[in-house]
């Protein structure tokens, strides 16, 4: 690859140079730099891990970049415009001052006439000139309106895309988590006291946003007393329908984690010691006092056995 020395390059390749440094590169560098906190202050605000930080972050850059083209066009339009209207309003603003006349002999008109018929040419010349210069400068704003208007369309369709992404999303957990919360009201009504009922769904509802969460408090209040095997039941109905098994969201590690932590009184075997992890991750296993069964997904995945969702009624 040939490098030019600096003695071989034309003050205009010079010129072009510097303008794409100071218009595209600096700027450009800005807009990354600049994209870096904001991203970083969007994700600290935003619920955790409903959007990746990257993503969040290139559709920083893209926002700040085709804000800054937006303006950079409009300026250089706005300015070139006025430029071009100014020359020709300024020529045309300048009548000819009369000067007065004084007698003159025929020799010495000769020259003042011919003078006279060289600046009108000249100034013919100029007129022209400019007015060619207003059509060009009005052709090149036309084209970059046309080009700020396609990156413009091509950007809002681009964030249009991923807003309507994040959205059907959102409404796909939002009915997960109604349909969740219908199941542990009518499931758990006879086990659990009415007033307490929010406390004990909520909690259950955090599990079922974020495989990761460990309850700090255990489960105490029961109007009925349960059984390891009904809330291993009940933990399982609940993580099947959010993808549950290797390679999916939940694994039995974190449903056994889940019911150590919020039902330790109930994981006990019958001389009082606590369950072993690998007994809680078995979570399908049956007894001959289970109150609460497994509740195999209907044909769409995600409703319960309950009367208000397939209208079959609790055994």
């Amino acid at each position: 690859m040939k490098i030019d020395s600096p003695s071989s390059i034309t003050s205009r390749e010079a010129s072009i140079r510097l303008e794409w440094i100071s218009t595209r590169i600096l700027p450009g560098v800005a807009v990354l730099l600049l994209s870096i906190p904001l991203s970083q202050w969007a994700d600290s605000n935003l619920p955790d891990g409903i959007i990746p930080v990257s993503i969040i972050y290139l559709m920083i850059v893209i926002i700040l970049w085709s804000m800054y083209m937006a303006v950079q066009y409009a300026f250089v339009g706005i300015a070139q415009t006025r430029k071009a209207k100014d020359k020709v309003t300024m020529e045309n603003s300048n009548p000819h001052e009369e000067d007065g006349q004084a007698p003159v002999f025929l020799l010495e008109a000769m020259p003042i006439i011919n003078e006279s018929e060289n600046i009108d040419t000249i100034c013919e010349v100029e007129t022209s000139e400019e007015i060619n210069e207003t059509e060009i400068v009005e052709d090149v704003c036309s084209e970059d309106t046309e080009v700020l208007a396609k990156d413009n369309h091509a950007s809002a369709t681009y964030q249009q895309g991923i807003d309507d992404f994040y959205q059907s999303q959102a409404e796909s957990q939002k009915k997960k988590l109604d349909t969740i919360h219908e199941y542990l009201l009518y499931i758990m009504s006879p086990f659990v006291y009415e007033e307490d009922m929010d406390e004990f769904c909520t909690d259950l509802l955090r599990f079922a946003m974020d495989h990761n969460y460990r309850p700090e408090v255990e489960w105490k209040r029961y109007k009925k007393k349960l059984s390891s095997f009904d809330v291993r039941h009940l933990v399982w109905s609940i993580a099947i329908r959010l993808g549950l098994g290797k390679g999916k969201v939940y694994s039995n590690d974190d449903c056994a984690c889940y019911i150590e932590r919020r039902f330790s009184s109930l994981c006990v075997t019958a001389s009082g010691e606590p369950l072993s992890h690998s007994t809680l991750r078995n979570l399908t296993v049956t007894s001959n006092s289970d109150q609460i069964h497994c509740d195999i997904q209907g044909a769409d995945g995600l409703l319960f056995h309950i009367p208000s969702q397939l209208g079959i009624e609790k055994d």
